[in-house]
């Protein structure tokens, strides 16, 4: 017997005991490594949810501050917050002060998980709450308190 035949051999025949292995394996694996994914996949929509609520407060309070009217200010502040795209479903509580002095936007949500495997895993756990101020600006007092 050559050494090319007995090579051939011997890989045919650790073929055959592998084939079913492989396949058991596999099949124990891949529920596992899909819920993996499945969760990593839910937690980056979060995430990204969570930084868009953080973008949307933060242009609402910028928004907030320079405006002189009140009333204009809460308006400018509604639509900044109306303006954010989050890809999740969620459950928001926006609320929106203006003072003559003072801005402040608190924000609290919960994102909608109604059925799965993930309602089962979190419960409840997707949840955010957030609270933010800031100092209004009069443009026109600044620069005629610092101008000589």
């Amino acid at each position: 017997m050559n050494r090319h035949t007995e090579r051939r051999m011997i890989m045919h025949s650790v073929g055959k005991k592998l084939k079913g292995s492989m396949t058991v394996e596999l099949t124990l694996l891949m529920p596992l490594l899909l819920g993996v994914i499945l969760f990593l996949i839910f937690s980056l929509y979060y995430l990204h949810d969570i930084v868009m609520i953080r973008k949307g407060c933060a242009t609402a309070l910028t928004r907030g501050i320079v405006t002189r009217d009140k009333e204009k200010a809460k308006e400018e502040m509604e639509q900044a917050m109306e303006e954010i795209r989050l890809l999740g479903k969620w459950d928001i509580d926006k609320r929106i002060e203006v003072n003559e002095n003072r801005v402040r936007i608190r924000v609290s949500g919960r994102m909608d998980v109604r059925e799965g495997l993930f309602l089962k895993l979190i419960k409840g756990a997707y949840t955010y709450e957030t609270a933010e101020n800031a100092e209004r600006i009069d443009e026109v007092a600044y620069i005629r308190s610092h101008r000589r």
